[in-house]
């Protein structure tokens, strides 16, 4: 298993999340991060990784609640690029969303795009707002716990998602999945509140730091069904909403 002392950028951003200190050695957070990093590089079996995922889900849950999580139903929903509307979704209505077959045990060699990406104004690719002059922050959609976060990229790495996070809802029991961060301000095990700051857009990944990419946050929904699996959800409803 990988380890899980994960550093991320220093920020006064980082007081409004609510770190609650856990037991590393028992966490599920913790448990969760090393399954989808082996899922992500293809170092486990797709059978044995969805056994993995079924038997966290539950524990993540309730460990949210055990630190104190509250309850935030989608009437609380933050759009999740600060500053921004639903204007900067890419595609028209929507159409950015492509499932063509999307399955999360496939890891980094995944088929489709069933995301939604929320681009800034960045001509020249400097991850700052041509506006301001400043980066643009990335906001958390939802409440919830973060159950993965890669901080490492480089310019070398095939990794498409860059620098990500992954944090689980538990009202719509669901994953959010916020890739191409440039930096990084929650922790594995931290709980998250619609509108906490949680890094700034970037252009890490494979394809994202690339000149013909416009610097975008790439943000995915991924609903639990009945058997515990993950299923790609379309939520540009709740964007156009939050």
């Amino acid at each position: 298993l990988m380890s899980c002392s994960i550093k991320s950028g220093n920020s006064n951003e980082e007081a409004t999340i609510n770190k609650v200190p856990h037991n590393i050695s028992d966490d599920p957070c913790c448990s969760f991060n090393d399954l989808n990093t082996k899922i992500r590089d293809g170092k486990i079996k797709q059978d044995s990784a969805v056994i993995l995922f079924k038997n966290l889900i539950p524990q993540i849950r309730s460990l949210y609640y055990s630190k104190g999580g509250t309850d935030f139903n989608s009437g609380f929903w933050i759009f999740p690029v600060q500053g921004y509307s639903e204007s900067s979704i890419g595609g028209t209505n929507g159409s950015g969303y492509i499932a063509d077959h999307y399955n999360y045990f496939d890891g980094n060699k995944h088929k489709g795009h069933p995301a939604h990406d929320i681009f800034i104004f960045d001509r020249n690719q400097d991850c700052l707002d041509d506006r301001s002059g400043k980066q643009v922050n990335v906001l958390s959609i939802s409440g919830g716990i973060v159950i993965a976060v890669e901080n490492q990229w480089d310019t070398l790495s095939d990794l498409r998602g860059g620098k990500y996070i992954w944090i689980y809802e538990p009202i719509s029991n669901s994953l959010f999945y916020y890739a191409h961060n440039s930096e990084i301000f929650v922790h594995l095990g931290d709980l998250v509140k619609p509108g906490d700051t949680i890094s700034t857009v970037g252009r890490t990944g494979l394809n994202a730091h690339k000149k013909r990419s416009p610097t975008h946050l790439h943000l995915m929904q991924l609903g639990i069904d009945g058997n515990f699996c993950p299923i790609h959800i379309n939520c540009y409803e709740s964007l156009i909403k939050s």
